[in-house]
């Protein structure tokens, strides 16, 4: 059944008629798809679909949904509902779910749970948001060392209900001290009297529950791996991160970076569309108003050089053109720089090489750009062609060490480089090019 047809059959159990046929076919869908089926209901109508899918696979459409739809969804449903949709989530995904409820229904789902589900639940929400621990899922599958291939693939079919994934078991001590890791495949190809101790991978990429969510990132990039274990601070199993929830965060980080570079940062999580107009207005115009009185500066140099100006009226047409440049330049920069720190291409140690890069690079493009606009002052203006070339030259090399320069510094303050956004860069720039200009206008001229 296509698209179209299914979306004609849902509006008519909407109506009234018989929910058999289509709960069939919905049951059968991946939810990705199913998702896309319900595009255009309202929330209304979608939570009545819900319902109408079997348990397991509601939970799993559940998850395809961004979190403040979640939330709108949880808004609507009752205590008993929502219990019975958390029951067949992962333990993170009940615990993002639940963090984001006032804190009287929070309790009262919790108590609802069972303890090993409150215990689970507790311990996610014990790890500071942004670290490993925060992201992590507690449902993987685990064996002992001594147990041979055959009753380890008959232990994963009895004990392990319902895992992240089953692509790898984790093999454990007695005290869940990791010792390996198999995987599926391993199991099914090994002899089958073959002990697990003798074939097991010793050699374990681990992560550390309180790092930063950034180093899963880069570990499960460079492994190629489809999920990774994580210890907590006494070197026990604690959990594992698999590639889709380091996808997810992977998005997140970099949405949330493009966000701070256009000086509108903590919009990472938040739908677009979904998001109120006060809301959106919160997140865009501090920054703005804070760089509206940082660009007095700009004002207030121009107001210093004024006798400069009166002298020699063509410099105000190349002011725009030139400060322009510079804050290009530097917002490039800066771009290239927050990416590869982002990444674990660069490191903070590597500042220096950068600076001595960027200064031969910068000074090379600054030429460059001072030879174009010299021609169109030798048209316009030619009076002022080599305060214009040397200007272009300075303020080039200047917007790209501030552009290159910035991230390292707010990453030195441990502060998110990202925050060296691309409005600040060019407002910096902007000040630094005007007094620039004028200065050797001045000095060139003998004013």
């Amino acid at each position: 059944m296509n698209k179209e047809i299914l979306r004609e059959k849902i509006w008519e159990v909407l109506q009234g008629h018989s929910v058999e046929e289509v709960k069939t076919h919905l049951d059968n869908l991946h939810p990705s798809v199913t998702k896309e089926v319900l595009e255009g209901f309202s929330k209304e109508e979608i939570l009545r679909i819900l319902y109408i899918v079997a348990p397991e696979k509601r939970a799993d459409l559940f998850t395809y949904f961004e979190l403040p739809e979640q939330i709108e969804f949880l808004d609507m449903m009752d205590e008993k509902s929502i219990l019975d949709l958390v029951t067949y989530l992962p333990y993170d995904e009940t615990t993002d779910i639940l963090l984001e409820l006032p804190e009287d229904r929070h309790r009262a789902i919790f108590r609802m749970l069972a303890k090993k589900e409150r215990e689970e639940i507790l311990r996610l929400e014990s790890y500071p948001e942004g670290t490993i621990g925060s992201i992590m899922t507690s449902d993987y599958a685990y064996l002992p060392p001594s147990l041979t291939a055959s009753q380890a693939i008959n232990k994963l079919r009895r004990d392990t209900s319902d895992p992240e994934t089953m692509f790898y078991a984790y093999i454990l001590d007695s005290n869940k001290h990791l010792l390996g890791v198999v995987s599926l495949k391993q199991l099914v190809l090994a002899n089958s009297s073959g002990v697990v101790d003798d074939f097991m991978q010793k050699d374990i990429i681990a992560l550390n529950a309180r790092s930063p969510v950034r180093d899963a990132v880069i570990e499960l990039e460079k492994s190629d791996l489809l999920a990774l274990p994580v210890l907590d601070s006494q070197g026990r199993m604690a959990g594992i991160v698999t590639h889709d929830d380091i996808a997810d965060v992977a998005k997140e980080e970099t949405t949330d970076d493009f966000h701070r570079i256009a000086a509108a940062p903590g919009l990472a999580s938040m739908n677009l569309k979904l998001i109120s107009f006060p809301q959106l207005l919160m997140k865009r115009l501090p920054w703005l108003l804070a760089l509206v009185f940082m660009n007095v500066f700009s004002g207030a140099g121009i107001a210093y050089f004024e006798d400069t100006i009166e002298a020699v009226v063509a410099l105000v047409f190349f002011l725009p053109l030139l400060i322009d440049s510079g804050g290009n330049a530097g917002a490039q920069s800066a771009t290239l720089i927050i990416r590869a720190l982002a990444v674990g291409d660069v490191r903070m140690k590597d500042w220096f090489f950068f600076l001595r890069k960027e200064i031969s690079i910068a000074l090379t493009m600054g030429v460059v750009m001072g030879m174009g606009v010299s021609l169109v002052a030798a048209f316009r203006a030619p009076e002022v062609m080599v305060i214009v070339a040397m200007t272009m030259v300075c303020t080039v090399v200047v917007g790209s060490l501030i552009g290159m320069l910035l991230p390292f510094a707010l990453t030195r303050l441990k502060l998110d480089p990202a925050t060296a956004s691309a409005p600040l860069i060019t407002s910096l720039a902007d000040i630094s090019g005007v007094v620039i200009y004028f200065s050797i206008a001045k000095w060139y001229l003998g004013l």
